[in-house]
């Protein structure tokens, strides 16, 4: 959910009191969903007791680490670590579903370090600390750290790994 300039929160079920329907429910933080209705209060006595109510509410959650707000480029930084990694979907970090316009499909990333191993197959140790296994034989060169490795989605799931013009080959995070 995107509050204010590129922040989303995660909340728990924690809710000032009001109605608020099973669909805002689904679609929003029921303490975020509270504060918005008392936008709505036209006395400004009630208003600001409501606001004051919910903006503490809010508070406690986040002591109590029950809401989390994270800005943006921290969302951008978590997708982009947890690229890889068969995720279920669900609306945190902003993820809309599949056909989000946020969701990562390719990333290029220094290596740390490169290893042959059998039958062809290369291991790579990434700079951001992931690990990738091609998953067919590697027919380029053993790459050097420091040297830039694309990783891009493929169809059914799966991606394909790259270094410089060498043909694209399949491969999978191992960790």
């Amino acid at each position: 959910m995107r509050i204010g300039s590129g922040l989303f929160v995660a909340a728990g079920l924690m809710a000032l009191p009001g109605t608020v329907s099973a669909q805002d429910r689904e679609s929003s933080s029921p303490l975020i969903e509270a504060l918005s209705q008392c936008l709505a209060v036209t006395a400004d006595a009630e208003r600001l007791a409501c606001l004051d109510a919910g903006a503490r509410r809010l508070v406690d959650a986040s002591r109590r680490r029950e809401v989390v707000v994270v800005d943006e480029a921290e969302v951008k930084k978590t997708r982009r670590s947890l690229f890889g990694f068969s995720l279920p979907r669900i609306k945190l970090f902003g993820s809309e579903g599949p056909d989000s316009a946020e969701e990562v499909d390719e990333i290029e990333v220094a290596i740390k370090s490169a290893a042959l191993l059998g039958n062809g197959y290369m291991s790579f140790t990434l700079a951001d600390g992931a690990r990738w296994t091609t998953t067919e034989p590697w027919a380029a060169r053993t790459p050097k750290a420091g040297e830039t490795l694309t990783i891009k989605k493929a169809s059914m799931g799966g991606y394909f790994v790259k270094i410089a013009h060498a043909r694209a080959v399949r491969a999978q995070r191992t960790g």
